[in-house]
């Protein structure tokens, strides 16, 4: 029994450092869904990139996208845009457009940005063509949008990655790593708000840089209590001083 207890403690101390190790976190934002695609990342190969790579994604397509533009135009960075279709003012919309025609990203955040982990395969395969649909109809390049989808709310189910998997897309998941390399199924990424400690980050990117790994920041610049103009855009000059390449890749 002792045996028992001993190894049921220890394979999660060994696995924790393992993701530790390898795919840095922000210590005080683990949360299950870390512990869950870390793990499942600890037995991915390393990065088969020679250099590491960044993506900035910016979550739910409302007036802070202009915030958002403004970084990216001062410091020569293409932001990705998470869409919610049937929710975008027209305004927003047309610059979206505009923006995704000069090299911006676009990835899918749901037809109206409802609780997914609710809902069968049937309906989240619905709300994901109705999506593309919707953006067609806008303006948008549906062919040029990219392959990822970030499920509302970070949710985090079977049906949800099953679905997301059938239509050859990746997962941004609710995972607060950075990611061993581009080519895994399911995506971590580190927000960006106004508690984010800046040398904390900093250090964090140094670690990811040195392996070679995939970091993807988020922000909700929609939502001005998360969002920091300030730290956003001195996370991001940082990352491009290391050396962090940034490239929406399709």
């Amino acid at each position: 029994m002792k045996k028992r207890v001993l190894v049921l403690i220890f394979i999660p101390i060994v696995l924790c450092i393992i993701i530790w190790y390898r795919f840095p976190l922000i210590g005080d934002e683990i949360n299950k869904q870390t512990i869950y695609v870390g793990v499942l990342d600890a037995f991915c190969e390393s990065s088969s990139d020679n250099i590491a790579h960044a993506m900035w994604i910016d979550d739910d397509s409302g007036e802070g996208v202009f915030y958002v533009k403004k970084i990216a135009k001062e410091l020569s960075i293409q932001p990705v845009f998470a869409v919610i279709a049937d929710k975008m003012e027209p305004d927003i919309a047309d610059s979206l457009i505009t923006w995704q025609r000069e090299g911006a990203g676009i990835v899918l955040h749901g037809l109206r940005h409802e609780h997914w982990e609710d809902w069968n395969m049937v309906q989240i395969k619905q709300d994901i063509i109705q999506s593309y649909q919707r953006l067609h109809q806008i303006g948008f390049d549906t062919a040029h949008i990219l392959k990822i989808i970030i499920p509302p709310y970070g949710a985090n189910t079977s049906a949800i990655r099953q679905v997301i998997n059938q239509q050859g897309c990746q997962m941004i998941s609710g995972a607060t790593l950075v990611n061993p390399n581009r080519h895994v199924f399911q995506l971590g990424r580190i927000a960006i708000t106004p508690q984010t400690d800046i040398e904390k980050t900093n250090r964090l990117l140094q670690k990811a840089f040195e392996q070679k790994a995939f970091i993807i920041f988020s922000t909700h610049s929609s939502m001005p209590s998360s969002f920091s103009f300030e730290k956003t855009k001195d996370i991001l000059k940082k990352a491009k001083e290391i050396g962090f390449i940034f490239d929406n890749y399709e």
